[in-house]
Protein backbone atom coordinates (compact mmCIF):
# COMPACT_ATOMS: atom_id res chain seq x y z
CA UNK A 1 0.00 0.00 0.00
CA UNK A 2 1.18 3.42 -1.23
CA UNK A 3 1.35 6.57 1.63
CA UNK A 4 0.92 10.01 0.83
CA UNK A 5 4.64 10.09 0.58
CA UNK A 6 4.83 8.22 -2.69
CA UNK A 7 2.71 10.58 -4.17
CA UNK A 8 3.50 14.00 -2.67
CA UNK A 9 6.74 16.67 -2.38
CA UNK A 10 6.72 19.34 -0.30
CA UNK A 11 8.91 22.73 0.53
CA UNK A 12 7.60 25.92 2.13
CA UNK A 13 8.48 29.28 0.90
CA UNK A 14 7.06 31.60 4.52
CA UNK A 15 3.66 31.18 4.28
CA UNK A 16 3.00 29.48 1.18
CA UNK A 17 3.57 25.74 0.98
CA UNK A 18 4.40 23.51 -3.22
CA UNK A 19 3.01 20.92 -3.32
CA UNK A 20 3.90 18.77 -6.01
CA UNK A 21 2.09 15.62 -7.24
CA UNK A 22 3.48 12.83 -8.57
CA UNK A 23 1.95 9.72 -10.67
CA UNK A 24 -1.11 8.56 -10.40
CA UNK A 25 -2.76 9.99 -7.26
CA UNK A 26 -5.82 7.86 -6.81
CA UNK A 27 -9.00 7.53 -4.16
CA UNK A 28 -6.95 5.89 -1.70
CA UNK A 29 -5.26 9.34 -1.32
CA UNK A 30 -8.08 11.79 -0.14
CA UNK A 31 -8.19 11.24 3.12
CA UNK A 32 -3.98 11.03 3.95
CA UNK A 33 -4.20 14.17 1.36
CA UNK A 34 -6.90 15.97 2.96
CA UNK A 35 -4.60 15.55 6.76
CA UNK A 36 -2.10 16.55 4.79
CA UNK A 37 -3.06 19.94 4.03
CA UNK A 38 -4.78 20.18 7.11
CA UNK A 39 -1.26 19.94 9.36
CA UNK A 40 0.33 22.07 6.55
CA UNK A 41 -2.83 24.95 7.25
CA UNK A 42 -2.55 24.12 11.56
CA UNK A 43 1.69 25.24 11.06
CA UNK A 44 0.69 28.31 9.50
CA UNK A 45 0.77 27.51 5.68
CA UNK A 46 -2.42 29.07 4.51
CA UNK A 47 -1.15 29.34 0.54
CA UNK A 48 -0.64 26.36 -1.72
CA UNK A 49 0.72 26.02 -5.44
CA UNK A 50 -0.40 22.21 -6.69
CA UNK A 51 2.27 21.18 -9.02
CA UNK A 52 0.31 19.26 -11.23
CA UNK A 53 2.96 19.05 -13.97
CA UNK A 54 4.03 15.10 -12.81
CA UNK A 55 0.87 13.71 -12.39
CA UNK A 56 -0.47 10.93 -14.76
CA UNK A 57 -3.80 11.27 -13.34
CA UNK A 58 -5.88 12.62 -10.86
CA UNK A 59 -9.01 10.70 -9.40
CA UNK A 60 -12.34 12.44 -9.12
CA UNK A 61 -12.28 11.97 -5.59
CA UNK A 62 -8.82 13.77 -5.36
CA UNK A 63 -10.08 16.89 -7.18
CA UNK A 64 -12.88 17.05 -4.08
CA UNK A 65 -10.65 16.81 -1.76
CA UNK A 66 -9.07 19.94 -3.19
CA UNK A 67 -12.15 21.77 -3.01
CA UNK A 68 -12.62 20.75 0.43
CA UNK A 69 -8.66 21.81 1.43
CA UNK A 70 -9.26 25.43 -0.63
CA UNK A 71 -12.74 25.97 1.44
CA UNK A 72 -10.39 25.19 4.73
CA UNK A 73 -7.41 27.50 3.35
CA UNK A 74 -9.81 30.42 1.82
CA UNK A 75 -11.52 29.91 5.34
CA UNK A 76 -7.97 31.40 6.76
CA UNK A 77 -7.48 34.10 4.08
CA UNK A 78 -5.51 31.46 1.94
CA UNK A 79 -5.84 30.17 -1.53
CA UNK A 80 -5.14 26.70 -3.65
CA UNK A 81 -3.33 27.63 -7.21
CA UNK A 82 -2.48 24.92 -9.51
CA UNK A 83 0.24 24.93 -11.34
CA UNK A 84 1.37 22.63 -14.68
CA UNK A 85 -1.45 20.38 -15.32
CA UNK A 86 -0.81 18.31 -18.74
CA UNK A 87 -2.08 15.51 -21.18
CA UNK A 88 -5.58 13.54 -19.11
CA UNK A 89 -5.05 15.96 -16.19
CA UNK A 90 -5.30 18.89 -18.33
CA UNK A 91 -8.44 17.89 -19.95
CA UNK A 92 -10.63 17.03 -16.46
CA UNK A 93 -9.34 19.24 -14.74
CA UNK A 94 -10.91 21.97 -18.12
CA UNK A 95 -13.88 19.81 -18.69
CA UNK A 96 -14.99 19.54 -14.75
CA UNK A 97 -13.85 23.39 -15.12
CA UNK A 98 -11.71 23.42 -12.18
CA UNK A 99 -9.98 26.43 -14.18
CA UNK A 100 -12.71 28.48 -12.80
CA UNK A 101 -12.71 27.35 -9.11
CA UNK A 102 -8.62 27.92 -9.13
CA UNK A 103 -6.15 30.06 -10.12
CA UNK A 104 -4.29 28.41 -12.51
CA UNK A 105 -0.28 28.78 -13.95
CA UNK A 106 1.93 27.24 -16.43
CA UNK A 107 4.67 26.60 -13.40
CA UNK A 108 5.52 26.90 -10.11
CA UNK A 109 7.68 29.76 -10.69
CA UNK A 110 4.61 31.90 -12.74
CA UNK A 111 1.95 31.38 -9.51
CA UNK A 112 5.32 32.05 -6.57
CA UNK A 113 5.56 34.87 -8.61
CA UNK A 114 1.61 36.16 -8.50
CA UNK A 115 1.27 35.00 -4.89
CA UNK A 116 4.14 37.62 -3.97
CA UNK A 117 2.68 40.26 -5.90
CA UNK A 118 5.39 39.99 -8.55
CA UNK A 119 3.44 38.97 -11.25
Amino acid sequence: MRNIGDVLKFRRDGRIGIVRLIGEIDTAMREPLIVFFDDKLADGVDIFIVDLSEAEYVSSAIWGALITVLKHARERGGDILICGPKGQVLKVYKVMAFDKVFRTFNDVYEALKAVKGEG
